[in-house]
């Protein structure tokens, strides 16, 4: 995952101690309060200079998704391995005999170049799970997955299951530490819908239209092709 902040490349050992103690009190983040994150943003910001982008906000959630009531940037979510919501969507072709439509990310987001499920994204603060689904999916593909849409089918957007957590070290210096509460949707195109998507905002430049059995492939064969978010979340599709 690229860094969620300017400068420096590096932090020395005292830095990456404080920053051990600091995770250590904050935990997944779902008993911190608002003033407390207001302290370690300011705490931390001077250090790690966040990028613009990486400012908005995200509800800090528990590991089964409810949210807290408190806010976190997304940066100081990264450093410390705050817990917050992400949203999935598996998307079908509309044959008898469906393919999975895949996308092809762009060079300048995470995981350039690979192979990823059709959207996936952040929820933004005050968002639910449906209404972030439904936000990425217009911004990624201009994709309307909202009810009654012609680019979907009758069956409509659904959830499958029940979130699923994730916590991680992408990089340990500097430090991204991922905790992601992820909803997995699925849905299946109308032939219009499919011929309407559209790469809206430069995160996607492809699409990749395959069989079950090629992502099965590709996932023992080729894993270096395909990002963290298809690896993690078909087996969810799958069970």
């Amino acid at each position: 995952m690229r860094q969620p902040f300017a400068a420096p490349s590096s932090f020395d050992p005292a830095t990456l101690q404080r920053l051990a103690d600091d995770m250590a009190g904050a935990g997944s983040g779902a008993n911190l309060s608002q003033p407390q994150v207001a302290d370690l943003i300011d705490r931390w910001q001077p250090i790690v200079q966040p990028l613009p982008k990486h400012h908005e906000l995200f509800d800090l959630a528990t590991c089964d998704g409810e949210t807290t009531g408190v806010t976190a940037p997304r940066w100081l979510c990264h450093l410390l391995g705050l817990c917050h919501r992400t949203v999935h969507l598996v998307l079908r072709t509309p044959q008898a005999a469906p393919w999975l439509v895949l996308q092809v990310r762009g060079q300048q987001v995470d995981w350039p170049g690979q192979l990823d499920l059709a959207v996936t994204g952040h929820v933004r603060a005050g968002l639910s799970w449906q209404q972030a689904m439904e936000c990425e999916a217009a911004e990624e593909l201009g994709l309307d997955l909202t009810p009654g849409s012609a680019m979907i089918s009758a069956a409509g957007c659904q959830p499958l299951g029940r979130p699923y957590h994730r916590a991680e070290a992408d990089s340990l210096n500097p430090p991204v530490h991922i905790c992601h509460i992820t909803q997995v949707f699925v849905a299946t195109l109308t032939p219009a819908g499919l011929a309407g998507l559209s790469f809206t905002d430069g995160e996607v430049v492809a699409l990749y239209l395959c069989s079950l059995a090629e992502v099965q492939r590709l996932l023992v064969d080729e894993p270096q092709r395909l990002a963290p978010g298809l690896v993690q979340s078909l087996p969810v599709f799958l069970q």
